[in-house]
């Protein structure tokens, strides 16, 4: 126990005395992640819209009302508008209406009628909160806002975007400034809610966030933890290995188990503090999300309780220790540097593809992809983040992660030869075998 101690203390302090090591280890790899998951947006937004920020957005025969709302909504700012009236509207042809579909925009039409009628919509709302006032008929008073969109996927993720932005503040808006006479009868909302309330505002949006987030940040972390440890298990062992080094060490009165602990415990602890700086990185990110893009990769109002907290850190050591071990494993029984770092690619080019399979998987979990290690714990987060994990399910991962990384720690410790010196010139079974020179 002592000299596992010494071990770890000794590993850790070759990170921490080496800043540039630290600041690659920890943040490098979130900061870099993080970077891309915010350009995700704009690179999205510009491929179906032509502009990096701005979306297009036609209004036909819009209202004073609504050109007041626009521009006073913080949120107008995101959008492109144009502005045109039912005659310049019907004057254009089928392509230009087309073009302005297929680049991603959407247009909004404005119509107000009675009975058969066509009037105009301003004077339909006040008309209409004036009949409800006096206790009149209005089913003969009809108020549409109409969002045109292209079929495809990402028009309508445009539509519900602006229908979320702009569309859905738009009705209490007119009863504010068109219905006084509603109000003053008494009518609207028979008391005022607080102008902030943190509960409501966290619940309100932390759905929505989180199950956006299930879609990405389950196997992003994993990812990112996977290269961490895998970093550091090239370094700390195949190269001290390969430079001889590490069989110096175990020529000392170290024990093997000792020397293994000491070294897995570093991977593990820098491992998973690696993984919450990142999930600290985005869940900042995700409260600092203003525009709230449809194609945000982190939605706006990420927030786990207690219990989703506790369960996901759990899974995170548990899955630190497996990797770990894993990477481990592939260092004892491959024997050439090259292949070591080969081998130890292999799961990482798997865990890039689960990031994207993840992103644009529709169904949850199947039973026996529970028993797949380091798999399961990416379906078991992102269960998490959804709300619809249970306990049980996350003993199971942990024990069979647990199980496995026990049988790798093994294979390990029976390793006869996998702490000796590699020669670069020897073969694959040349372990600190004597060599004869010839002349």
């Amino acid at each position: 126990m002592r000299h596992t101690i010494t071990i770890l203390k000794w590993e850790m302090s070759k990170i921490i005395n080496n800043w540039q090591k630290t600041l690659k280890v920890f943040l490098l790899p979130a900061l870099l992640l993080l970077a891309a998951i915010n350009l995700f947006p704009m690179l999205m937004n510009y491929l179906s819209t032509g502009s990096l920020q701005s979306r297009p957005v036609t209004f036909v025969n819009a209202p004073d009302s609504f050109v007041e709302y626009f521009e006073s909504n913080p949120k107008s700012s995101f959008y492109s508008p144009t502005w045109m009236s039912f005659d310049e509207a019907e004057q254009l042809d089928d392509a230009t209406r087309d073009e302005l579909l297929n680049k991603g925009g959407v247009i909004v039409f404005f119509v107000a009628f009675e009975k058969e009628s066509t009037i105009d919509f301003d004077s339909c709302v006040s008309d209409y909160y004036s009949r409800l006032a006096l206790g009149q008929k209005t089913r003969n008073l009809h108020m549409i806002m109409e969002i045109d969109y292209k079929g495809d996927y990402n028009s309508y993720l445009q539509a519900e975007q602006f229908k979320a932005d702009i569309g859905e503040g738009y009705s209490p808006y007119l009863l504010e400034h068109l219905g006084q006479p509603y109000l003053d009868a008494g009518g609207g909302e028979r008391w005022d809610t607080d102008a902030f309330n943190p509960f409501t505002f966290v619940t309100s949006n932390r759905s929505v966030a989180n199950l956006g987030a299930s879609r990405t940040i389950p196997s992003m972390m994993i990812l990112l933890m996977y290269y961490c440890i895998y970093s550091l298990t090239a370094e700390t062992l195949a190269s001290a290995r390969q430079s001889g080094f590490l069989t110096k060490i175990y020529l000392t009165p170290i024990s093997k188990e000792s020397l293994l602990i000491g070294k897995a415990l570093m991977v593990i602890f820098v491992g998973v503090i690696s993984a919450v700086v990142t999930f600290f990185l985005l869940f900042v990110s995700s409260w600092l999300n203003r525009s709230n893009s449809a194609y945000s990769l982190l939605p706006f109002g990420l927030f786990l309780t207690p219990s989703q907290l506790l369960a996901f850190f759990i899974l995170l050591v548990v899955v630190a220790i497996m990797m770990a071990m894993l990477c481990f494993g592939i260092t004892f029984m491959v024997r050439r540097m090259q292949d070591v770092i080969m081998n130890l690619q292999v799961p990482l080019v798997l865990l890039i593809f689960e990031f994207f399979g993840n992103m644009f998987r529709p169904t949850d979990a199947i039973f026996a992809e529970y028993f797949i290690p380091i798999h399961n714990v990416i379906m078991t987060i992102r269960e998490i983040f959804m709300g619809t994990y249970s306990w049980w399910t996350v003993m199971l991962v942990i024990c069979i992660n647990l199980i496995f990384a026990a049988e790798l720690f093994i294979v390990c410790l029976k390793s006869k030869d996998g702490m000796l010196h590699i020669a670069e010139e020897g073969g694959a079974n040349d372990f600190g075998k004597s060599r004869k020179q010839k002349i």
